[in-house]
């Protein structure tokens, strides 16, 4: 089953906290895949996910646009959400993947996570953010672009799960590219006086500026104030980050060297340098879920 949410009153960041609590959420119904025959394809399109996928596009000209039929906040929902299709869970972790992700690597990566999750002895509700990272290598400033902008949708969700299911915990994890969604969705729940709905923020191998999670910076003064905790998870040798982060953006990552800077009080950096390379952060038995579940 597929749901469709839009909160088409909202078309500023500022918003009044009435305002953005009252977003409406319209339900449109969809066809469940059974298991079958089809096997593993049915059972990764019945995946439980937020996806905003086709909501953005690029033109030629490297221009990032709206596709038709959809606003700022909208988003859908794939599968079973439990607390919005079935009963509310206790906690609700939502994983949020990274750049260069097509749709089925993107579930593929969901369910590996999920995986590590359950290794390391977490029992809450785990599903999916899906986004359109698609882009192609040289299309990294378009998919940085995208991705804040996804901020806003994943910022609505965690608002409207809250207000429906306000005694589940939620939890945010986010690999590479993933923390400027999450960092984004944190800035605009602070600037909307919403700071009690998210429980914990975990940025794995996270592709930011290193200095913008700090007091100082741009989401360091959101995350103390919108987030119970903060864990960031940063590799020294994460060759990805080092080259590629550091060739686009000409600074450093907080997911290679951690918060450069006064850090909130709320948060942590952990270096994990065992980890094998920058893809392996959420791999059952090489990653750091080992690491990243007991902070819960």
């Amino acid at each position: 089953m597929s749901h469709g949410h839009d909160s088409r009153q909202h078309g500023a960041q500022n918003l009044s906290r009435r305002r953005f609590l009252g977003a409406g959420a319209t339900a449109v119904a969809g066809t469940g895949l059974a298991v079958g025959a089809a096997g593993t394809a049915a059972a990764a399109d019945t995946y439980p996910r937020v996806t905003t996928r086709g909501h953005y596009d690029i033109t030629w000209y490297g221009s990032v646009y709206l596709t038709d039929g959809h606003t700022e906040w909208d988003y859908d929902t794939a599968g079973d959400i439990p607390g919005l299709d079935s009963a509310a869970p206790d906690e609700l972790l939502v994983h949020v993947h990274g750049w260069m992700n097509e749709p089925d690597s993107a579930i593929e990566g969901f369910q590996t996570a999920e995986t590590a999750y359950r290794n390391n002895g977490y029992d809450g509700a785990v599903i999916g953010f899906s986004w359109d990272s698609d882009s192609s290598v040289f299309g990294w400033w378009d998919s940085t672009e995208i991705a804040e902008e996804n901020g806003k949708k994943l910022a609505n969700f965690v608002n409207q799960y809250r207000t429906a299911n306000p005694d589940t915990t939620i939890r945010l994890v986010c690999h590479s590219l993933g923390a400027r969604v999450t960092l984004r969705c944190i800035e605009v729940l602070n600037a909307n006086g919403i700071t009690d709905a998210v429980q914990s923020v975990s940025l794995l191998g996270g592709a930011a500026d290193n200095d913008a999670v700090s007091t100082g910076g741009r989401y360091g003064p959101d995350l103390a104030g919108a987030v119970g905790q903060v864990d960031n998870y940063w590799k020294s040798d994460d060759d990805v980050l080092n080259w590629a982060y550091t060739t686009a953006e000409w600074d450093s990552a907080v997911g290679e060297e951690g918060c450069e800077g006064t850090q909130p009080g709320n948060y942590q950096d952990h270096n994990v340098d065992y980890v094998p390379d920058h893809y392996s952060y959420y791999e059952p038995g090489e990653g750091c879920i080992g690491e990243v579940v007991p902070e819960w």
